[in-house]
């Protein structure tokens, strides 16, 4: 059984007094990302964050994020995430505060991503398997997909295609 990946974190942010295209790009020359934190019922609030320890933590898939704001903690999840087309920077972040039920919903598909994700691969393998045959190309027969997406050709000597000789 593999070991449960961490998906809540905690990151602190200070609030956001300036904005638009300038204060952004001063926020992105300071190494910060600026985010907006928006949801049940409240008016929008301009954050920014760390973009290190912020570009580590948005790499979890179904990443819940306990965030400090002046001593005050939200519970909240990337909704949008704008990186730059080249280089390896985030440009700027939504977040969403979640409510109670929405925290654990979001706990249980973490716990269940690494299956869904085995359970896609699977799907995906034997589909392309399915289009070689329409083709007319010749598939070879899978006979395992492991619990990392790779597939396990058959080793059966019927399934595997005589080589043809030229006369």
């Amino acid at each position: 059984m593999a070991s449960k990946k961490q998906t809540i974190f905690t990151l602190s942010a200070t609030k956001r007094e300036n904005f638009g295209k300038g204060a952004s790009r001063r926020d992105r020359a300071n190494h910060r990302i600026p985010a907006v934190v928006y949801g049940n019922g409240q008016e929008p609030l301009h954050v920014s964050l760390d973009h290190h320890d912020a570009s580590l933590v948005l790499r979890v898939p179904y990443v819940t994020i306990n965030l400090e704001i002046d001593g005050k903690k939200i519970v909240v999840a990337p909704r949008q995430i704008q990186k730059d087309a080249l280089k390896p920077i985030y440009k700027h972040v939504d977040l969403v505060v979640l409510n109670d039920a929405e925290q654990k919903t979001r706990i249980d598909l973490a716990e269940h991503a690494d299956e869904r994700a085995a359970e896609e691969a699977a799907k995906r393998l034997e589909i392309a398997a399915k289009s070689k045959v329409d083709l007319g190309e010749i598939a070879v027969p899978v006979a395992a997909v492991a619990a990392d997406g790779t597939a396990a050709p058959a080793t059966d000597a019927a399934a595997t295609p005589a080589a043809e000789t030229k006369e």
